[in-house]
């Protein structure tokens, strides 16, 4: 992009933020989303959900996912199921993949990638009425946080608009899901 571009750009956010009576320097609203944690940290969810898929490990960045359903959230099989019953929870974690002295992906007996430390937990809760704090970016009934594992948020429900933002692009025909028991979403 060009120097003249962008200096084009910088001058034209400047004259709407001056426009609106804002300046640069003035945090910004956030835009709308839960003002409180209606998910829930998903407490035993390697051992009380179902692994809905597993994604290749990304040796890049050396990290595996996997997406974990709960009993509702399983019950689905095919786009045609949906949408999903109120009560789902879906969680997609992010763990390091174990490495040995030499920096080297240890792989198990069956020939997997072994996993390291839990990262974050991406978790999605469906229930009646969930979803209308997000506004415009409303994914019919479902809200969001993401954890680290000690419970702590990386992304809490305040700051979940941009989880919301994105599952709009999953699409209402997938109840917004992109991943769990449904197949891929195919890409344009």
């Amino acid at each position: 992009m060009s120097r003249t571009k962008i200096l084009s750009g910088l001058l034209c956010a400047g004259f709407v933020l001056l426009l609106r009576g804002l300046s640069a320097d003035e945090p910004q609203p956030d835009p709308p989303a839960p003002t409180e944690d209606r998910v829930g940290f998903p407490v035993d969810y390697a051992t009380n959900y179902h692994v809905l898929r597993s994604k290749p490990v990304d040796l890049k960045k050396r990290q595996m996912v996997t997406v974990y359903g709960n009993d509702p959230a399983a019950s689905i099989h095919k786009l045609a199921d949906l949408p999903f019953p109120d009560g789902s929870v879906l969680v997609m974690e992010t763990a390091s993949v174990a490495t040995d002295a030499d920096g080297q992906p240890i792989i198990d007996k069956q020939g997997k990638f072994r996993k390291d430390k839990v990262v974050g937990l991406h978790v999605m809760r469906r229930e009646k009425d969930f979803g209308a704090a997000y506004g415009k970016n409303q994914t019919g009934e479902w809200e969001y946080v993401e954890y680290r594992a000690d419970k702590s948020y990386l992304t809490p429900p305040q700051k979940s608009f941009a989880c919301a933002a994105c599952h709009l692009k999953a699409g209402k025909d997938r109840d917004f899901v992109y991943h769990g028991p449904l197949p891929e979403k195919k890409s344009n």
